[in-house]
């Protein structure tokens, strides 16, 4: 009730006002009376008939100028709308929308009474919130660099809709009291409230100024809240990501494109954290929306990222693949833990992983099974010729391309990568024996043939036999060093040998490079490429140790001994 009475009073006041004005000013007197008639009539309300836009807009596109405040006002509202079916709007027309400004015969003619200049500038609003390049084509250079001048426009002009000595409605005091809203970075300020849930002085302000849910002033909402996440100490930016995601997740079920850049901006985010930790969520999302990350079919769905982002998360799923293949794959659920340990200590070195499934994983009627399987669109073929439970793992570390199958008793195949005896192809099944087609098992062509057995081959464990198999035969080393296990007699022997006639002779490439392959680390000389010959291994071996010295190495922690 107050307010209605303030707003009376208003108009009232203002009627007085413009009667002495008339008084002193008689040469205006028709458009001034006109004035003061729309000036009673118009409310503060942030709308106005869409038909009487497009009635005002299509006589000011011909007429190019306002001759009474509601025309001004209709225009002022239907800035973005069609001048006629299928044609441009005005914000569009760089010379109909300077007549719209226009001090002469725009809506600058009346700038100097508030209470009349706001009604323009309450429409100018409306379309500066609505105009939204985001979705269907393209806005037009025009239009962009038009919306660019009506934003300057509308900051510049904010001050003017306030009446230092009458009433002004709410949606003005907002508005002045928001003028970062008509800046390059219009939602910083209420990022990090919406972040935490805190959102009712927002939702206010979008009533008071008609900001619909169409309007671009979601999605730049949405990008200042993104950008605050990512400027915070890394365990508050993690904490807030599922939030982040689902929030990204939910605007792109309402056409909202604002999915890519959101997400591209927190994985490169998230990469550059020292050390970043698996994120399930994260890698989930990630693979959801743009598909496996090293496919080349899915290069320009992942073109938002840096190449360290799409590593991180091919690295996540390839070790998922790899927990999935030898547990959950397996006939009893459980699988073999150790197979799974000892692949997982290689990921950085897959540029490639398929799969050939049997018949229980393809056709399981499993959440989960059908969960990895879209996953793993374009990776996964069938394997016939063995059991329903059966399935193959086909991993690419550099030239090896090494097989290893989910039923126990299977060898590790592998072979050079040029030299194969099956070729992949999802559209094709691949089967066992060398006898049929498309086989993975061949010992003719394999360079490695290694049983998962233990006390063989001077090794307690297999997996050093793996271990140094895969760093003789391909040089290719774990990532993440495993602690020393016991080793058998023939095999300390062997080591004790080398260290002895190393120990006792000057370094040379040769004798180091015999010793890695005794001990098992890999050696590798970057001298040539401006870095150093490394040795890498972690062995807290005394005799090791002082040879090193000896031959002036130094320790680098995590990752071994290096010399220029």
């Amino acid at each position: 009730m107050n307010s209605a009475l303030q707003l009376l009073a208003s108009k009232l006041h203002s009627s007085v006002d413009i009667a002495k004005r008339l008084a002193t000013d008689g040469s205006s007197l028709d458009k001034h009376l006109k004035a003061l008639q729309e000036h009673v009539k118009a409310g503060s309300s942030p709308n106005e008939p869409e038909d009487l836009q497009v009635q005002a807009v299509r006589h000011f596109w011909d007429k190019r100028s306002f001759e009474t405040l509601k025309e001004a006002r209709l225009v002022s509202f239907g800035l973005c709308l069609p001048s006629r079916p299928g044609g441009p709007c005005v914000l569009e027309d760089r010379e109909r929308f300077n007549a719209v400004l226009s001090s002469d015969t725009g809506v600058e003619q009346w700038v100097k009474e508030p209470r009349w200049f706001r009604h323009c500038y309450q429409g100018l609003v409306r379309s500066y919130f609505s105009y939204d390049d985001t979705k269907g084509s393209i806005a037009p250079d025009e239009g962009r660099r038009n919306w660019r001048v009506l934003r300057e426009y509308l900051h510049d002009r904010a001050p003017k809709i306030v009446d230092a000595d009458g009433y002004n409605p709410d949606w003005v005091i907002t508005t002045t009291e928001n003028t970062n809203l008509f800046s390059i970075d219009p939602c910083a300020p209420y990022a990090e409230a919406a972040l935490a849930g805190d959102t009712a002085d927002i939702e206010r302000m979008r009533e008071l100024l008609g900001i619909s849910d169409d309007s671009w002033f979601i999605s730049a909402l949405v990008r200042s809240q993104i950008a605050h996440a990512t400027s915070l100490p890394y365990e508050e930016f993690k904490d807030l990501i599922p939030n982040l995601l689902s929030m990204l997740a939910n605007l792109a079920r309402h056409g909202i494109k604002i999915r890519n850049y959101g997400l591209s901006l927190i994985l490169n985010t998230y990469t550059n954290t020292s050390s970043p930790t698996i994120h399930t969520g994260l890698r989930d999302a990630a693979v959801e929306w743009w598909g496996n990350p090293w496919l080349p079919s899915t290069a320009a769905q992942w073109g938002g990222v840096t190449p360290s982002a799409r590593e991180m998360v091919a690295e996540w799923l390839r070790g998922e693949f790899i927990e999935a293949f030898f547990t959950k794959f397996s006939e009893d659920g459980i699988g073999d833990r150790r197979r799974a340990n000892f692949w997982l200590r290689y990921v950085k070195s897959m540029t490639d992983v398929q799969f050939a499934l049997g018949s229980r994983v393809l056709n399981s009627p499993s959440h989960d099974f059908a969960v990895l399987l879209q996953k793993m669109t374009g990776l996964h073929t069938e394997l016939k010729g063995t059991s329903s439970t059966n399935n193959a793992f086909i991993m690419t570390l550099g030239d090896l391309v090494a097989v290893e199958f989910s039923d126990m008793g299977n060898a590790l195949y592998g072979y050079q990568r040029d030299n194969l005896p099956f070729v992949f192809d999802s559209t094709e099944p691949l089967g066992l024996s060398s006898r049929g087609p498309n086989p993975l098992k061949s010992k003719e062509l394999s360079r490695l043939w290694l049983l998962h057995k233990d006390d063989i081959n001077g090794y307690r464990r297999w997996e050093n036999m793996f271990e140094a198999a895969l760093i003789d035969k391909f040089n290719i080393a774990p990532e993440t060093p495993s602690s020393r296990p016991k080793r058998s007699a023939a095999q300390k022997a062997s080591e004790s040998t080398a260290l002895f006639n190393a120990k006792y002779g000057k370094y040379d490439p040769y004798r180091l490079r015999g010793l890695g392959k005794t001990m098992g680390f890999k050696v590798d000389d970057l001298r040539k490429k401006g870095g150093n010959l490394w040795a890498y291994t972690d062995s807290n071996d005394p005799e090791l140790i002082q040879l090193f010295q000896d031959w002036g190495f130094q320790y680098r922690a995590g990752k071994g001994w290096w010399k220029k």
